[in-house]
């Protein structure tokens, strides 16, 4: 096979991971970064310097799951040396289930369940590193990719894109030719307006709010600090709040806060000593906040506006343009808080190559085959989340407007389903994750992607061992994941008194 010529728009996480994988198939990739990103020794200066505009996940916490972690040391063997001697670590099943129960019965397919634990800007400043150490490919950086070149297949009756002209930092434009274009560049990607440009068939798009703002906040273990153990859960969904610790790599941690924009109160939470007193109050994060165990190292970050969207560049099997492909965020992004992007990425950088490699001198049939493989094995994610979320919105409507969401008898006997399902969820499944292996090992596959989201209810005995949980709700003491709103709102404002 002869390699092929590749631009690769945006140097994120999609573009990276794209580049690493077509030059493991032979060929020569040029990746194209918009912000002029300064040269930095370590992933520490890293964090201190890049601002990241374009990417503005990349200030908020990270912990990247099994089936990345699982890929890049499967595949990419260096790299993944490469991220532990940068300060990355390893969060794996066997230690968690040990810590929360007694004599758990282990399966050899618990070890595939182990998270990479590092700051996603470390993440990034590795991979550029091992881009530019142990591959072919140029990386260009201050460059502002105008539009695309193209010319009319005939024969397929399709624009064919031959490249991309660019503007490099001094202002000069420039054209710089391709056998294919991977669009790489995030959620807020130019490749509409592109696609408009070259006279192609309008690419349509779906998208609806998350109905989620968050905010995230770094901090640094004090030298001779012990950190706390981890014990029980490290997040928590409130109805009305949900967070998360993160642990990081270099002695740094994170703590994210996340929370309806419609929620005036908890909307404050952008500000410091806000989001200082609600971290102080939530059980999975008080210990880490103490004084003497850390001190905050950034502003509170926030991020907003966040919407699920699928973007279709191939329709009834005909891609917009040929010699052209989105990727990433540019075609599919969804809720950030399942911390999946990264993963998705590395899903469907790999499968692009794999496609490219099938067909190295059939555009359209390497575009049919990116995409049957995309719905096959991202769309499924992108589905999942918009259900997720629309009944977290409703939730969080329920708990701001004072109602139960957890009561299920009506007044009539009628049971409501979607109360029940959240009670089951708060009274069955989550204490069944910390007393039973079966049921932590078959959740903890699906968070970490390892298995398909509805694959869980096909496992028979599972929703047995969960009920039987449930059923005993009343006779063990309610696990508090944090306090109500009303005396979260309470201390807020006492806090700001």
């Amino acid at each position: 096979m002869s390699g092929k010529n590749v631009v690769v728009v945006g140097s994120s996480a999609a573009g990276l991971f794209s580049t690493l994988a077509l030059s493991q198939s032979g060929h020569q990739v040029t990746v194209l970064e918009k912000e002029d990103l300064t040269p930095c020794d370590s992933p520490v200066e890293a964090f201190e310097s890049w601002e990241r505009r374009g990417a503005p996940q990349t200030r908020h916490s990270h912990a990247f799951l099994a089936r990345l972690h699982n890929g890049i040391k499967e595949k990419l063997p260096v790299l993944y040396d490469e991220l532990m001697a940068a300060g990355a670590e390893t969060l794996n099943f066997r230690k968690m289930v040990e810590e929360t129960q007694s004599a758990p019965e282990f399966i050899p397919e618990d070890d595939e369940l182990v998270l990479l634990a590092c700051r996603r800007i470390t993440l990034d400043w590795v991979l550029q590193k091992h881009v530019d150490q142990h591959t072919d490919a140029v990386r260009r950086t201050g460059v502002e990719v105008l539009g695309l070149i193209s010319e009319m297949d005939e024969e397929a009756g399709l624009p064919r894109v031959t490249g991309v002209q660019i503007k490099t930092g001094d202002g000069k434009t420039e054209d710089l030719h391709a056998d294919l274009v991977i669009d790489a560049s995030g959620r807020n990607s130019h490749l509409k307006h592109w696609l408009e440009a070259i006279d192609s068939e309008p690419m349509e798009q779906e998208t609806e709010s998350c109905g989620i703002f968050y905010c995230s906040r770094f901090y640094r273990v004090r030298e001779g600090a012990t950190p706390p153990p981890i014990e029980g859960p490290i997040a928590g969904d409130l109805g009305y709040l949900k967070y998360a610790i993160f642990q990081g790599d270099s002695g740094v941690f994170s703590i994210t806060l996340a929370a309806s924009p419609t929620d005036d109160s908890l909307r404050k939470m952008r500000h410091e000593e806000v989001f200082q007193t609600i971290a102080k109050h939530l059980p999975a994060t008080r210990e880490w906040m103490k004084d003497e165990i850390s001190e905050p190292i950034t502003d509170v970050y926030t991020y907003a506006n966040l919407k699920n969207t699928r973007r279709f560049f191939v329709k009834d099997g005909q891609p917009r343009a040929l010699g052209l492909f989105p990727i990433g965020d540019s075609l599919i992004h969804m809720n950030p808080i399942a911390g999946r992007g990264c993963t998705l990425s590395w899903v469907s950088a790999w499968l692009m190559a794999e496609a490219l490699d099938a067909h190295p001198g059939d555009p359209l049939a390497f575009a049919r085959e990116l995409d049957e493989g995309l719905i096959r094995e991202i769309v499924p994610w992108y589905e999942n989340m918009r259900v997720q979320d629309r009944g977290a919105q409703e939730m969080a409507q329920m708990e701001e407007s004072g109602e139960d969401a957890y009561e299920f008898q009506r007044p009539d006997g009628s049971v409501d389903p979607k109360a029940y399902m959240r009670s089951l969820l708060r009274d069955g499944v989550m204490p069944a994750m910390q007393e039973d292996i079966v049921v932590m090992r078959a959740l903890m596959r699906v968070f970490n992607m390892l298995e398909a989201p509805n694959d869980i209810l096909a496992q028979p005995d599972l929703l047995p061992r969960i009920l039987a949980v449930w059923q005993r709700r009343g006779e063990r003491k309610s696990v508090r994941m944090g306090p109500s709103r009303r005396e979260l709102i309470g201390e807020i404002e006492s806090a700001a008194a």
